[in-house]
């Protein structure tokens, strides 16, 4: 059965000129990780007339010692993705803002930070910024000063007993309530939406200690709405899954992590009553009913 509609997608390249580090046990294979989307790339550009576009979910890269050696880094990551054939979409993570946001948008031709993208007429694809709600702003920006007072309710920790911790982030009230404009508006028109965003929503797709910071708020949203068929994220490396009724919040497997010699992404089919991800190397496949 052909579907409806077809993307690539890939999550947390995260490259960084650095020699590999270890967290909880998992290796982060920094220097791997152009070679690896190189062939992520090469797989979508193979498969071009088939897909629509390709979406990564945030931190492409790590972060480094300097601002010239971080900026070097990230330089190597979009000459790879120069080489894609067909559209790409992205959003932002908490790595990526080693950068200014401004660089990043520019580089990656993004107009905005979230926003709404139409696939055909009963679908369209929603990019969140879970680095909205943040102290990851310039100090005198009202987007700092919201972060900051929602940091004075729930404090920032750095022992991993909580979300709330600077790796982290949420929706701000803009956005939030653009958010919900785009729920009423698809449920109202009866389109289906695939939102992505960087932070999981969920324990089971992440740890506690990586979810987004509103995760309760967002989620309560998503779930209301009978428009809301799939969340993805990346963020927690190892990824993860959640499915309450016909909604699935999938955490993509890192390219980061993935082991020495495999791959790291996945193609997503959407089907009228399932959607299919089919994984390669280190990404796992699934298949989602939706119906």
């Amino acid at each position: 059965m052909k579907p409806l509609f077809s993307f690539g997608v890939v999550a947390d390249i995260q490259y960084a000129d650095k020699d590999n580090s270890c967290m909880e046990g998992r290796v982060q294979r920094y220097r791997e990780a152009p070679g690896k989307l190189e062939k992520a790339v090469k797989a979508f550009n193979a498969k071009r007339e088939d897909l629509r576009f390709m979406l990564t979910l945030g931190d492409i890269i790590d972060g480094n010692i300097t601002a010239e050696q971080t900026e070097a880094d990230f330089n190597e990551v979009t000459t790879r993705l120069a080489k894609l054939e067909l559209k790409a979409y992205h959003l932002l993570g908490n790595h990526c803002l080693s950068l200014p946001r401004e660089k990043l948008m520019q580089k990656l031709n993004m107009s905005a930070l979230y926003y709404q993208q139409e696939i055909n007429p009963k679908w369209s694809l929603v990019v969140l910024d879970s680095m909205d709600l943040s102290l990851k702003w310039p100090h005198d920006t009202q987007k700092y000063k919201e972060g900051l007072k929602y940091t004075e309710k729930h404090p920032i920790v750095t022992d991993f007993s909580s979300q709330m911790s600077d790796w982290n982030g949420g929706l701000g009230s803009e956005q939030k309530a653009w958010l919900a404009g785009v729920l009423e508006e698809a449920e109202r028109e009866g389109r289906k939406l695939i939102v992505a965003a960087h932070h999981p929503l969920f324990e089971g797709s992440a740890p506690f200690t990586h979810l987004m910071w509103n995760h309760e708020e967002v989620s309560s949203m998503l779930l209301a709405s009978p428009s809301v068929a799939l969340y993805l994220c990346g963020h927690y490396h190892p990824g993860g899954y959640v499915r309450i009724g016909n909604k699935h919040f999938v955490t993509l497997q890192a390219i980061l992590e993935a082991p020495t010699d495999t791959e790291a992404y996945a193609f997503i089919h959407v089907f009228d009553d399932h959607i299919s991800i089919e994984g390669y190397g280190f990404v796992e496949s699934r298949d989602l009913p939706t119906a």
